[in-house]
């Protein structure tokens, strides 16, 4: 990498040179710290949306279907599985996409949102891709402030966010609120 000439306090400059070298330990950081982020964001969303959305619209609930696993299935497919294909699906292609048309970094994330959210709607109902719009746009906000480091780095911390997010609304809300829908 370049040097570069940085009108930043040598203390950040030196915090900076740290991430670029371990760019995947600031990946997994910073998908984590988003991930507990996007967990408050769904939960306030989740309360705003079923609060004034009608219950006739919205839709079946999304984690019925884990309804017939163990917990360490649940875990795999929820916490493991899914983060990696629905980041590549939501994240990845839709920003890589969008950044290659010479789409600013706004866009990229508001599209890639809208891909994540479209998916939940057809899984889970209106208020399933409601709630998922704003967590799409966490990880898609993870993916773009980490692409710097390269597609392996930011798609890590889009997928570690998601991971986060989905444990503890899973394994951590969830059972506080068995008969939330």
């Amino acid at each position: 990498m370049a040097h570069r000439i940085t009108t930043i306090p040598p203390r950040m400059a030196c915090w900076r040179a740290s991430l670029e070298r371990r760019r995947y330990r600031s990946a997994l950081a910073l998908g984590t710290c988003l991930g507990l982020a996007g967990t408050l964001c769904a939960l306030c969303v989740s309360a705003l949306v079923l609060q004034f959305l009608p219950p006739e619209l919205w839709g079946h609930s999304a984690p019925a279907g884990l309804a017939r696993l163990t917990p360490a299935g649940i875990f795999l497919a929820a916490v493991v599985y899914a983060p990696i294909i629905e980041t590549m699906l939501g994240q990845v292609l839709p920003i890589e996409a969008a950044h290659r048309l010479g789409a600013p970094p706004v866009a990229c994330v508001l599209l890639s949102a809208l891909v994540f959210a479209y998916g939940h709607y057809l899984n889970g109902g209106l208020a399933h891709g409601m709630t998922t719009f704003f967590g799409g746009m966490i990880f898609a906000c993870a993916y773009v402030n980490m692409r710097w480091a390269g597609i392996a780095p930011a798609a890590l911390a889009a997928a570690t966010a998601h991971a986060v997010q989905n444990g503890t609304v899973l394994f951590v809300i969830g059972p506080l609120f068995p008969e939330w829908p």
